[in-house]
């Protein structure tokens, strides 16, 4: 009987095939494409190493080279622990330059986490990029002798727990699918390819390939097209849709009417009587709860800020943070300053209404839990019960009229730091405009290097859409794959709240103005009137609505009504006597940074949708076949079954023959050998088949007895890589 040994203590066993040194080519080609494909993944990390790659190549071949020979000596057993133990005692020898590095590499791991997941990381304070080489040696030498080791006694297995980490951060785009991922693919496919073909010397590495293993060659094969094709985006349109359909799931509820964004091919707005929101206020008024709020658009929808871009701001909003400050509450900040209203209680329950943030008054006076740690104030933290200040829009400009006067109140300078630096920020970030959009609002508005004050552009936007806008809640916008203002300026003419406040941002933008496009709930004066104080106010999703919001300097970011049957005589007179507005822009220092104006360009005719094939598609062939090896194992499987239940419900007769076909099946995939019991059991089998007298129950449970006998010897027997070869691949069991 064969001795019983499973995973690497085979190969491992066995390591030592031969006493005559000679130098394996083949076994270090493939162990320098997994370790410098591995490696060169990790750069994209750890960002401070600036090494070529031909250099990497060349040092890791070397390495793998020399272990590699020495694993061909006597001494090919010690060389993994030997080389372990060298290595730790190396690291220890040298601790200080060592953890050093290992700072540097911590530390551009964790400016790689900011970038993607918009989190301020601390740095650690032991770092030092002079020594980073001190922690990329071991790294490099541990991983190396690890590799070598896999590759010499042919292990596959082992490697993936390295591999598939890394290939999952490909697939969802934390890292870019390009050279790096076909360096290491080659090398995978080669080692499996050795894997399976049996070692008979260390040239013999690609020969004798089974065909149970061509469908995961080809799935691991088919990766270097897209790694050689991909146009190197974090993320692909794929994995969009993935994340929509998973906000989709955990966040949103089927009766939410607003898009979330989403521009393209906008559908009519559903309106439904669901209840969204309840809500509970001090004192009922005029309120704009907001929710979703986007900084960037595209042209076929609203974003946040890429979490790579807020990076840059890491210290920015740390240092604010720190310091009390945050964007979601500024109202509420400048008010200590400057009026000394309480603040009023307001409870906001969630309904149905996306899930993913909170819902939050403009004035909200002091959240209970602001992430100090999140880059940007546009996310608005889960928050049930809060504060307000009662007011609206003529009261937040009378808050930034008396900040001047409240000069001398303590802390007041800190506070204006501060906001001058956030307002620094939003600047740069909610003034960006897509070139085609650009150009749309450059026909529609018309060039002007004349200074406007923030009292003059409300107006120029409020008469624009009223005249060349008109109000439907029925309209489909087809834009295809061109701009949504374009289409909703220059063809369409209609839309609802999200084409006004679309339009109303980008209008803002183009005249100089920081602005915002937000999604929430809205509860007009005239509803307002009809609650008492505490009376519970359930806002369904026809108060769902969407608007512009603009940035004040001194105050932050107030509510811009544009859509028609919103605005109210408060909007309207914010035109006619707003003349303090209009002095408090233009006695304020800071002046609104004006958007790069680029040459005009011939635009050409838009088509309503444009099929163009990206080739990062490609990066779901794997995907695919991986799905379509799982069918292939379930039909196998199914039709396993069935055979199975055939003998059950044969006769006496055939049920005995074919049982015992089926342990001599089994027999043969394996080394195991029941003398007596296969004596017996090939006795009954021949009665079973030359034999004309009756056949008895007994005896056909011997032949079953036998069988499961021979099966349960055979798992006993197999080790772990052949139970899953047989049970899932060959279906034997």
């Amino acid at each position: 009987m064969r001795k019983k040994r499973s995973g690497l203590r085979v190969a491992l066993s066995n390591s030592v095939r031969t006493q005559d040194f000679h130098i394996p080519w083949g076994d270090a080609v493939v162990s320098t494409l997994i370790t410098a494909g591995i490696l060169l993944l990790l750069f994209k990390v750890f960002t401070s190493v600036s090494l070529s790659l031909p250099g990497i190549l060349a040092a890791v071949f070397a390495f793998e080279l020399i272990l590699l020979s020495l694993y061909t000596t006597a001494i090919g057993k010690w060389v993994l622990p030997v080389g372990v133990v060298l290595t730790a005692g190396a690291c220890i020898l040298l601790k200080g330059d060592v953890i050093a590095g290992f700072g540097a590499l911590a530390n551009d791991a964790v400016h790689f986490l900011t970038e993607k997941t918009g989190l301020i990381i601390l740095d650690f304070k032991v770092a030092d990029n002079g020594k980073i080489l001190w922690a990329l040696c071991p790294l490099t030498a541990l991983l190396a002798l690890f590799i070598s080791r896999s590759v010499w006694c042919g292990a596959f297995l082992p490697v993936l727990p390295l591999v598939l980490p890394l290939y999952l951060m490909v697939m969802i785009g934390f890292l870019p699918c390009g050279l790096e991922c076909g360096i290491l693919i080659i090398g995978l496919v080669l080692l499996l390819m050795q894997r399976t073909a049996g070692r008979q010397g260390a040239a013999n590495s690609l020969r004798g390939l089974p065909s149970h293993l061509i469908p995961v060659i080809l799935c691991l094969a088919l990766c270097l097209v897209p790694a050689y094709l991909a146009d190197g985006k974090l993320k692909t349109n794929a994995m969009e849709s993935l994340e929509e359909l998973l906000h989709e799931r955990l966040y949103d509820s089927p009766s939410n009417s607003m898009p979330e964004g989403r521009l393209k091919n906008l559908r009519a707005w559903n309106k439904s009587d669901t209840p969204a929101i309840e809500l509970t206020m001090e004192e009922p008024e005029k309120l704009y709860l907001r929710g979703a709020v986007y900084e960037v658009y595209t042209g076929k929808q609203w974003k946040a800020v890429p979490t790579d871009e807020k990076a840059e701001y890491q210290d920015l909003f740390y240092w604010l943070h720190k310091s009390g400050f945050y964007g979601q509450g500024q109202i509420g900040i400048a008010s200590k300053y400057t009026t000394q209203a309480e603040p009023l209680k307001m409870r906001v329950r969630n309904l149905t209404a996306c899930k993913e943030h909170g819902y939050y008054p403009y004035a909200v006076y002091g959240a209970k839990k602001p992430n100090e740690s999140l880059i940007g104030d546009s996310r608005l933290p889960v928050e049930e019960e809060l504060k307000y200040l009662k007011g609206s829009v003529p009261e937040w400009y009378e808050i930034q009229k008396n900040l001047s006067s409240a000069q001398g109140r303590e802390n007041i300078a800190e506070y204006l730091t501060l906001e001058q630096a956030y307002g620094e920020y939003v600047t740069k970030v909610d003034l960006q405009i897509p070139l085609e959009t650009w150009m749309v609002l450059d026909r529609q508005l018309g060039q002007s290097d004349e200074e406007k004050s923030i009292l003059e552009i409300r107006e120029i936007i409020l008469a624009y859409l009223e005249k060349n806008m008109s109000y439907d809640e029925k309209i489909r916008t087809m834009s295809g794959n061109g701009d949504f203002l374009q289409y909703t300026l220059e063809k369409s003419g209609r839309g609802y709240s999200v084409h006004y406040a679309t339009a109303a941002v980008m209008m803002l933008r183009y005249m100089g103005v920081p602005a915002r496009y937000v999604e929430g709930y809205f509860l007009s004066a005239e509803d307002a009137k009809k609650y008492m104080s505490g009376e519970t106010i359930t806002l369904t999703e026809e108060y769902a609505h969407a608007w512009a919001e603009y940035y004040v300097n001194g105050v932050g970011f107030v509510p811009f009504e544009v859509t028609p049957g919103y605005i109210d005589d408060e909007e309207i007179e914010m035109g006619g006597s707003g003349a303090s507005e209009d002095n408090t822009y233009a006695a304020n220092p800071q002046k609104f940074a004006q958007v790069q104006r680029p040459e005009r360009l011939e635009e050409r005719e838009q088509e309503m949708e444009i099929f163009s094939f990206n080739p990062q598609y490609l990066l779901a062939i794997p995907v695919l076949l991986i799905l379509l090896l799982i069918l292939l194992i379930c039909k196998r499987r199914l039709r396993l079954k069935r055979k199975l239940k055939t003998i059950d419900e044969a006769d006496i007769r055939d049920s005995i023959t074919m049982r015992f076909g089926y342990a001599s099946c089994l027999l043969s995939h394996s080394t195991v050998r029941l003398p007596e019991e296969t004596a017996k059991a090939e006795m009954l089998n021949r009665e079973a088949l030359f034999s004309n007298h009756e056949m008895t129950h007994a005896q056909k449970e011997t032949v079953d007895e036998y069988a499961q006998n021979v099966l349960k010897t055979c798992k006993k027997n197999w080790n772990w890589r052949e139970k899953i070869r047989y049970k899932l691949w060959e279906c034997l069991y």
